[in-house]
């Protein structure tokens, strides 16, 4: 989305009046979000002066911005059913947020005669 920020900047033609704007859009050129909505309020403000490659990078960007918010949803909607998803896998599995009602249901005798690995050797070939 960057390059496509910096070729609309870079298309404006710096006025006095335009420089405020100009650089309130570099400000917002990672953010996609912020940055169109900059843009766009450039253009309503500007409309009639501006040139036609500029208006042409607007139309780009913003395909490009409507592109990847529809990623961006995408996204959250996939993330938003995994987590439905692991939620109800574990649905039943329940934590005590007290350790040491988990320190009791381990019991000292199941933990102390538990075997250790087989000292036994193996025969490698």
């Amino acid at each position: 989305m960057e390059v496509y920020a910096i070729n609309v900047i870079n298309s404006i033609d710096v006025k006095p009046d335009t420089n405020r704007y100009i650089l309130e859009m570099k400000k917002y050129i990672q953010d996609p979000d912020a940055f169109h909505g900059q843009m766009n309020n450039f253009v309503s403000i500007f409309q009639e002066s501006i040139s036609k490659k500029t208006l042409m990078l607007v139309r780009e960007y913003n395909q490009m911005y409507q592109k990847w918010a529809n990623e961006q949803t995408l996204l959250q909607m996939a993330n938003k059913f995994d987590a439905e998803q692991i939620s109800d896998l574990f649905g039943d599995f329940n934590v005590s947020p007290s350790v040491d009602s988990i320190l009791r249901g381990i019991s000292k005798t199941g933990v102390s005669k538990r075997k250790g690995p087989s000292k036994k050797k193996r025969n490698l070939k």
